[in-house]
C-alpha cells in the first residue's frame, strides 16, 4: 500500500506543477481513465469520506515548484460542496493560499477482495482554497457539526475524477 500511495503522491503533485496551474491542467493530467470502475463516486464516495473510511493525502506545490505531498484527514460540509481542514501552519497550508488548487486523493484498499477492483477504491478531488472571509465565517457556522471550528480551511470541490 505504501508503494501505491507514493506513487499516486507523485503523480498528483507532478500534475499540480504543471506550467499552468488550472482546473484543466489538473484534470487532463491523466487523459485515460484506468480505474474508473474502480472509483469512488456519489453516495459512496460522500460516506467513505464521512465516515473517514479513506487514506487522504492531499497534493499541493511549493513555491519553488516541486511537489508536496501531506496525509490530512477532511472534514465534508453538509452540503457537500467543500472539504473542511484543520491544519497546523505548514507548507500544505500556505501552498493552498497562494496557488490555490489542490488534489485530494481518497483512497480505500481491501486486501482480502478477490476482485482487482473492489481491492482498490478511490478518487481524486481537485479542490480550490475558498479566501473570502465572510463565506469561510458562513461555513464554519454552518458546518460546526461536521467540525468546522475557527481557523478551518475550507476547499471548495471542484471536480471529481477516478483514481489514476
Amino acid at each position: 500500500m505504501k508503494r501505491v500511495m507514493s506513487v499516486l503522491f507523485v503523480a498528483l503533485t507532478l500534475s499540480l506543477s504543471a506550467a499552468a496551474q488550472s482546473v484543466e491542467a489538473i484534470s487532463k493530467a491523466s487523459t485515460t481513465q484506468y480505474y474508473a470502475k474502480s472509483s469512488l463516486q456519489g453516495e459512496d464516495l460522500w460516506k467513505a469520506l464521512e465516515a473517514r473510511q479513506c487514506a487522504i493525502s492531499v497534493a499541493t506545490v511549493n513555491p519553488d515548484g516541486s511537489p508536496n505531498a501531506a496525509v490530512v484527514i477532511p472534514g465534508v460540509t453538509k452540503d457537500r460542496t467543500a472539504l473542511i481542514f484543520g491544519l497546523a501552519p505548514n507548507q500544505t497550508l500556505e501552498n493552498f493560499k497562494a496557488r490555490r488548487l489542490a488534489v485530494v486523493t481518497a483512497y480505500i484498499y481491501t486486501p482480502a477482495a478477490a476482485d482487482k477492483l473492489e481491492r482498490n477504491k478511490g478518487a481524486r478531488i481537485v479542490v480550490e482554497y475558498i479566501a473570502d472571509p465572510e463565506l469561510q465565517k458562513k461555513l464554519i457556522e454552518a458546518n460546526k457539526e461536521a467540525g468546522a471550528r475557527e481557523g478551518s480551511i475550507f476547499m471548495k470541490i471542484v471536480k471529481i475524477l477516478p483514481l489514476g
